[in-house]
């Protein structure tokens, strides 16, 4: 197998599940779609808070980081631009932003991705990979085809990660790998307010830098 060997079985699972839960939606009425999304709200809702309690993060340097990460994706205005690739707009977006970051803030993301580019082992990001293929089915019955598009974001996140830890070996430091899972946690949490219809105004896409800056400092 080869580097990113998992990232591609990860990817082809979630375009997999988002097919069949696209097909399947129209099974469900719109009062079980929509209590599937609050129950997918509340699942993301505790994930962060098990992510932010689990993690030590280093306080200032994490501040400095979602500053000036969010002042880059504002300026970018990343959800502006992924609104307009679709004509579906907020549901599109609201979609890509939630499966996203199910698919990649986590343990399993960063240490399967290092464990398989720096030792060769793919077992854990096959195994992250086999989830996602079954949380896209569901996540896409309700949310719809935002979800299929999150796999291009899972490819370059993922890869970038593999690539790296195949160049330079283990490159993230435990307080980095600390401080993102932290920052991932807080972002699930946001994800899970506008799953459920509060803070609709914030641009949570625009949050997504700082995520991927932290594991660089």
């Amino acid at each position: 197998m080869f580097p990113g060997f998992g990232t591609v079985v990860n990817v082809i699972l979630i375009l997999l599940g988002s097919y069949l839960g696209i097909k399947g939606s129209s099974m469900l009425n719109p009062m079980l779609k929509n209590g599937v999304i609050h129950g997918i709200g509340l699942f993301t809702f505790l994930l962060g808070v098990k992510l932010i309690l689990e993690n030590k993060p280093e306080t200032l340097k994490v501040f400095l980081i979602i500053i000036l990460g969010t002042a880059i994706g504002y300026i970018i205005n990343i959800e502006g631009k992924v609104e307009a690739l679709s004509r579906g707009g907020g549901e599109f977006t609201r979609g890509f932003i939630t499966s996203s970051l199910l698919f990649t803030v986590g343990p399993m993301t960063l240490l399967g991705c290092i464990l398989e580019g720096a030792k060769g082992d793919s077992s854990l990001i096959l195994s992250k990979a086999t989830m996602d293929g079954i949380s896209s089915t569901i996540l896409a019955s309700s949310l719809g085809r935002g979800v299929i598009f999150s796999s291009i974001y899972v490819l370059v996140y993922q890869g970038a990660i593999t690539l790296l830890a195949f160049l330079f070996g283990e490159f993230i430091s435990e307080k980095s790998m600390a401080n993102s899972l932290f920052i991932g946690g807080g972002l699930m949490i946001l994800i899970a307010l506008k799953l459920w219809g509060i803070l609709e105004d914030v641009k949570s896409l625009n949050f997504l830098p700082p995520l991927i800056i932290s594991l660089f400092l």
